[in-house]
């Protein structure tokens, strides 16, 4: 969902060319001008001679494009973005099995009314990874059910017990490839793992 161009902004005041970074969350502006405008405070996106205008609360951003591009970021800026569950794949028609704690609430709810106790009705598979235990017990459960997807939900950062590079290499180790990641909350992060076919 990511969008990224440099264009010449005029935001409370000020005039400059930034950088502009558009994901799920927020319009990011990096140089001369910064801010970071969170999508629900986006009243308005309209098409004007000189571009884009942004209404927000904190007053209207104007960005300079083309006529094409100004209509590409318009179309992106008022996209819905996907929610967790969209991302993951699940929902009571395609529930998952979850290995683990659901401590963090933003999983949690993304999970509600799409969790099964019986792994064979799973159409998906989820391990909680906060420990060396629970990624070793994650890729049991991912090898006992090669024909499914599992997602390894583990912390962000250099703080994590058990990070990406660790998830990465014990999977890919054992045979599997990933083939999806996404962002699970401000603590958390996922990759999507299938057992390689051979």
């Amino acid at each position: 969902m990511g969008r990224e161009d440099v264009s010449v902004c005029h935001w409370q005041g000020d005039v400059a060319e930034v950088r502009l970074h558009l994901d799920s969350k927020e319009l990011t502006l990096r140089g001369d001008i910064r801010a970071a405008i969170a999508r629900p405070e986006m009243r308005e996106v309209v098409l004007c001679d000189e571009g884009v205008r942004v209404r927000t609360d904190a007053g209207d951003l104007l960005m300079e494009f083309a006529q094409v591009e100004a209509a590409r970021w318009q179309k992106a800026l008022l996209k819905t973005p996907p929610t967790l569950a969209q991302k993951l794949g699940v929902s009571p028609e395609a529930p998952v099995f979850v290995q683990g704690r659901l401590e963090d609430p933003v999983l949690a709810e993304a999970l509600a009314g799409a969790v099964v106790d019986d792994v064979a009705q799973a159409a998906l598979l989820l391990a909680v990874i906060l420990a060396d235990a629970d990624l070793v017990a994650g890729s049991k459960l991912a090898l006992a059910y090669p024909g499914k997807h599992i997602w390894m939900v583990y912390r962000k950062g250099k703080a994590a017990a058990v990070g990406d590079t660790a998830v990465r290499a014990h999977m890919r180790g054992l045979g599997f490839v990933d083939s999806k990641s996404c962002a699970v909350s401000d603590q958390l992060t996922a990759t999507r793992y299938r057992l390689r076919d051979k």
